[in-house]
């Protein structure tokens, strides 16, 4: 532990100098002890330039065609400063699983391990994520993502880096519940982690998931005043129906007509269908007449007690920020699935 500061023996103009110093120091931020905690290789690897050396014997083959991909074995810091000579502003993708600062002696910092004893474990640990994440910044795509992952130790502190970090960036926290049973704490039982999605600002970067298990919701807005008519003018228009099948999808209809029932039948045995509910009241449909374009490969019709419907099957959803699906559980799909596909597991050892 590094011995504290005697300032009884400096004259004034060393103490003003120190005053000023602290006084320009941020208010707000992350701050930790980043002198005390460097890592020795720093300044051994000043000055000099990392090279990577092609081992032709650990190479995958890729069908015949050679090799179609970079594995690089080797310090991570080191790992990503070569790059970065090669790949800089070329990466689409970042993952990063980096140590998570249990305590449990789970990772070395200057070849020694970070115990929980350690009174410079969290400053040790934003100072190796914080070399890291500078380097991995460096390497992302304009439009690239990272996604870090982490848990309660230092979901915090890392949360407050990356907003450091990546000032230009949205930063989106996922708790992904990856072990339903728990693992037992003091006071809880722990049974999710976090991953952090870092993309760039006003742009469309995380795809829509599937979801074929929801049912169709009617259109049709009902049930409280504000799915009234009058609530919005220009979701009170037509669906032309034939067969079952949309063939068209009329204008907002003016203020002062008013049709006798939601379903009207024409010559051509085709169905114009209103917002209308059974007692006649004049409802709305859920979208205006401009946004309903939008999403009409999702509308059918059907014929529900008597009456046509107009309903819609939304199948592409925005991801949710809590993950709860059974492939996120850690035990099956984790050290099962290794145990299934390796004779020999050396994770298990």
């Amino acid at each position: 532990m590094p011995k504290k500061r005697d300032y009884s023996s400096w004259e004034k103009k060393e103490l003003i100098k120190r005053i000023e110093a602290l006084e320009k120091r941020k208010k707000y931020g992350l701050v930790w002890d980043e002198e005390s905690t460097r890592e020795e290789f720093e300044e051994a690897s000043r000055g000099k330039l990392p090279v990577l050396v092609e081992e032709e014997e650990r190479a995958i083959d890729a069908g015949g065609e050679g090799p179609t991909h970079i594995m690089i074995e080797g310090d991570n810091y080191h790992a990503l400063s070569v790059l970065n000579y090669t790949h800089e502003g070329k990466v689409d993708v970042i993952y990063i699983d980096p140590p998570y600062n249990t305590g449990a002696k789970d990772w070395k910092y200057n070849n020694n391990f970070v115990d929980d004893n350690d009174a410079f474990r969290h400053s040790k640990w934003l100072s190796f994520m914080n070399n890291r994440l500078v380097l991995a910044k460096d390497l992302l795509h304009k439009n690239g993502v990272l996604i870090c992952t982490i848990d309660e130790n230092e979901h915090a502190t890392l949360g407050l880096l990356l907003q450091e970090l990546f000032l230009e960036y949205e930063i989106v926290c996922i708790t992904i519940i990856h072990n339903p049973g728990g693992i037992q704490g003091k006071n809880f039982s722990y049974c999710h982690e976090y991953a952090y999605f870092i993309f760039p600002k006003n742009g469309l970067f995380i795809s829509k998931k599937n979801r074929d298990n929801v049912p169709p919701t009617p259109l049709r807005d009902w049930g409280k005043e504000s799915s009234k008519r009058e609530a919005a003018k220009n979701c009170f228009y037509p669906f032309i129906v034939k067969e079952n099948k949309i063939i068209e999808i009329g204008e907002v209809c003016p203020d002062d007509f008013h049709p006798i029932k939601s379903n009207l039948v024409r010559k051509d045995k085709s169905v114009v269908i209103y917002p209308i509910d059974k007692k006649g009241v004049e409802r709305k449909w859920r979208f205006s007449r401009q946004s309903v374009e939008a999403i009409k490969d999702e509308l059918f019709c059907k014929e529900i007690k008597g009456e046509y419907v107009i309903l819609r099957k939304k199948q592409d959803y925005r991801w949710k920020t809590v993950w709860d699906d059974t492939k996120y559980n850690a035990n099956i799909y984790g050290t099962q699935l290794l145990n299934n596909s390796l004779t020999r597991n050396p994770f298990m050892l």
